[in-house]
């Protein structure tokens, strides 16, 4: 099933634009700053893209983000959660130096920019374990 969502584009410059990158996969390219400001529309874009379309991978593109503040951060770590509790599996590509520098401070590059697994993530509430806000499987 190929689902088409529009790009969204709020005041502050910040565009969503998902789209179907394989079977089951979804690529969402974002662009703009991603800060305070910008966040309701980021999270609200994701979880639609996460319960409408469905899917086992969500690949956040971020190579055309400039900046990212840790509003941006819990929202993805957030939108992870909510992916990782329906079996989904979100990680983010191309972070830009600043990105990786809040990935970094905050201990989550390896936990956002791991590559995929093979096969879909499906866990059970007794083998994930909550760290650091991030769900891990045990």
């Amino acid at each position: 099933m190929l689902t088409s969502l529009t790009p969204v584009t709020p005041s502050s410059q910040l565009t969503i634009n998902p789209s179907c990158s394989s079977a089951g996969a979804v690529r969402v390219a974002v662009a703009g700053e991603i800060d305070l400001s910008t966040t309701g529309m980021l999270q609200a874009r994701l979880l639609t893209v996460l319960y409408t379309l469905h899917p086992h991978r969500i690949e956040v593109d971020l190579a055309n983000v400039p900046f990212m503040d840790c509003s941006g951060l819990t929202v993805l770590v957030a939108v992870g959660l909510a992916a990782t509790r329906t079996g989904c599996q979100l990680r983010i590509t191309n972070p830009q130096p600043i990105v990786l520098r809040v990935l970094d401070l905050t201990g989550l590059r390896g936990s956002l920019t791991a590559e995929f697994d093979p096969a879909p993530l499906v866990a059970t509430a007794a083998e994930v374990t909550v760290s650091a806000g991030i769900l891990v499987a045990a």
